[in-house]
């Protein structure tokens, strides 16, 4: 997509939104349009009962093929503008007005990681020591505080059965994570096969059910799948195509990446399954940078939420909001409306 024709189509929805926010020459309204960073609205804008104050979590985004997640983002990153019934341009609200706050981590937000072990017999005769400690580190750069239930992890396990094992449940309890691993044997597995398409399918399966289950718990959540094998498919219960299709229209909440170590695997699968990432220790000693590495990217991805607050001095009407995201030389624009009819002088 051009920026021209980007530009375009942004232009018109906000023509039909609110009070036509498009440039005319006449009025000299200020180029307020970016795509470089792509902000995604989690929850919609939700005003504060009594208030002026508005609401939202948000998600961040470089525009890239991957969509590398936006991480660190201060106040001072975003800049907010409204357009109401009286504006001819949309103008920037102050600093004094608006009150803004942004924060990471909101605390109705839970980021859920899946691990998936392949122990099939290839990995638990030769690799499992080196795994075991790759995984270890895995969680500990992925949950910092024990505790902080914004960030869950849970471990599971597949080999050539047609079942995804659980090895530990939804947890912020790194004691109980790394522990369960630590505890690993090679007997644990009972069907040498390696029945990879099958794990990816029921690994998005459960995540899917886990993103509906934490909003009837009115939990805005997003989920992050990190699948390790050292293979192929061999157990052919499930073609290459369902397990692709399945990843492709997964929902947009869930993150997919994979680790595939040594020389028997199909790189362009993983690729493809790992759709937001993918990395090939070539050994079994490179496998412990390579899991820290896909850490800090899925930490990056659970860090690129925040919630997004500010204070309106509109009173009434269709109000047009307008987000502008700077980061480092790039820029990303959110549009949206809300009624500000009923709004109050409370910013709370």
């Amino acid at each position: 997509m051009t920026k021209k024709i980007f530009l375009g189509g942004l232009l018109i929805i906000c023509a039909f939104l609110f009070n036509s926010c498009e440039q005319d020459p006449n009025r000299n309204c200020p180029d307020i349009f970016y795509e470089d960073l792509v902000i995604t609205a989690i929850s919609a804008p939700k005003i504060v009962p009594g208030s002026s104050k508005l609401s939202m979590i948000l998600k961040v985004n470089e525009n890239s093929s991957k969509f590398l997640p936006v991480s660190g983002l201060t106040t001072g990153n975003f800049k907010v503008y409204e357009q109401g019934s009286n504006d001819e341009c949309a103008n920037a609200i102050s600093e004094s007005e608006a009150n803004k706050q942004f924060s990471p981590s909101p605390q109705k937000f839970r980021h859920n990681t899946l691990i998936v072990l392949d122990l099939s017999a290839s990995v638990t005769s030769t690799a499992l020591t080196q795994l075991k400690s790759s995984t270890i580190s895995f969680i500990n750069n992925i949950i910092t505080t024990s505790g902080d239930d914004s960030y869950l992890v849970s471990i599971a396990w597949f080999d050539g059965e047609d079942k995804l094992n659980t090895l530990v449940d939804f947890t912020s309890n790194k004691s109980q994570l790394t522990n369960a691993v630590q505890n690993l044997s090679a007997s644990i597995s009972k069907d040498p096969s390696t029945d990879l398409y099958g794990a990816v399918i029921k690994s998005v399966d459960r995540a899917e059910q886990r993103l509906k289950d934490l909003q009837k718990e009115s939990y805005i959540s997003a989920f992050s799948i990190v699948v390790f094998t050292d293979g192929t498919d061999q157990a052919a219960r499930y073609s290459k195509q369902v397990a692709l299709d399945k990843v492709s229209k997964a929902n947009a909440k869930i993150s997919l990446f994979t680790i595939g170590l040594g020389t028997e695997i199909d790189k362009p699968v993983l690729t493809s399954i790992g759709k937001n990432g993918a990395v090939f220790p070539q050994n079994k000693n490179e496998l412990e940078a390579k899991f820290i590495e896909l850490a800090r990217v899925v930490k990056g991805e659970a860090n690129s939420y925040y919630l997004f607050e500010y204070c309106s001095p509109k009173r009434a009407g269709k109000v047009g909001l307008i987000l502008v995201v700077s980061y480092d030389a790039k820029k990303g624009t959110y549009t949206t409306t809300f009624d500000a009819n009923g709004l109050t002088s409370n910013c709370f």
